[in-house]
């Protein structure tokens, strides 16, 4: 009897609405209506977009290096090889945005372009660089569109480039210091 009654007051409704023009929803409904949209699509609401700047590596100290991890967080990724002169100039600077802005936010990652993790590693440790390394890089490294190492970008809280630096300069730090700190401000 309830299933009945149930029934025909949905049914009641729903001819009801249908002959009424569509009223704007109100801020709680459109929540409503945007979070089941997203179900209905596959994705949750606020799911990580993966853009052209997505990439999934392997860690060479072990373990996966996930960009959809840092969902919502600036992210600034460095790609280089072991014995690139100014890859090795470029990581200590790397290093000290790192430790500087780590603890306001920002995450700093390191993609080697070479196949091997002892590359990564060797790297990361003859400079002290403590920041997760990845390895396996090349393929994101060209979705980047990177022309040479060390190519060093700054991704906003949506993963969108904000800023690029070709090579290492320590000319480069202070328009570094002012993108980083105008992407954290604005996350």
């Amino acid at each position: 009897m309830n299933k009945t009654l149930l029934s025909l007051t949905a049914a009641a409704l729903l001819l009801a609405a249908c002959g009424k023009k569509e009223q704007p929803a109100t801020a709680a409904e459109g929540q409503v209506a945007g979070t089941v949209q997203a179900m209905e699509t596959g994705k949750a609401a606020g799911a990580y977009e993966k853009k052209d700047t997505y990439f999934k590596l392997p860690i060479a100290a072990g373990g996966e290096l996930d960009l959809a991890a840092y969902a919502g967080k600036p992210v600034l990724v460095m790609f280089f090889t072991e014995t690139c002169p100014y890859c090795r100039k470029a990581a200590p600077a790397i290093e000290n945005l790192h430790r500087k802005y780590g603890a306001k936010g920002l995450n700093t990652l390191g993609v080697c372009i070479q196949e091997e993790p002892q590359a990564a590693l060797d790297f990361g440790k003859s400079l002290g660089v403590t920041f997760p390394l990845a390895y396996k890089g090349r393929a994101a490294y060209k979705n980047y569109k990177a022309q040479g190492v060390p190519y060093i970008y700054l991704l906003d809280g949506r993963h969108v480039i904000n800023n690029v630096w070709e090579g290492y300069d320590d000319s480069y730090e202070p328009e570094m210091v002012k993108s980083i700190e105008a992407v954290l401000g604005g996350k």
